[in-house]
């Protein structure tokens, strides 16, 4: 198997995602109720917003990494 770039905005929106259907199957078991939008609204934006600062800050990274690179001596 080809190795690939870790992205770990990827695994924050799995991750993300993973808590929504665990938040859902509380809510179909009755132990938590969903149905009030200003309950639900702010956990989903919430969730992509880490996300999104997840991929921001990777992004950052290696931008910073790759003008390390370019600016060092080559030995």
């Amino acid at each position: 198997m080809r190795r690939h770039r870790f992205e770990p905005a990827a695994l924050a929106m799995g991750l993300v995602l993973v808590a929504l259907a665990g938040f859902f199957l509380l809510d179909v078991l009755g132990v938590w109720d969903l149905s009030d939008p200003h309950r639900t609204i702010p956990i989903a934006g919430t969730g992509l917003g880490l996300v999104a600062a997840t991929a921001v800050v990777t992004q950052g990274v290696r931008t910073a990494r790759a003008l390390r690179r370019r600016r060092s001596p080559r030995r």
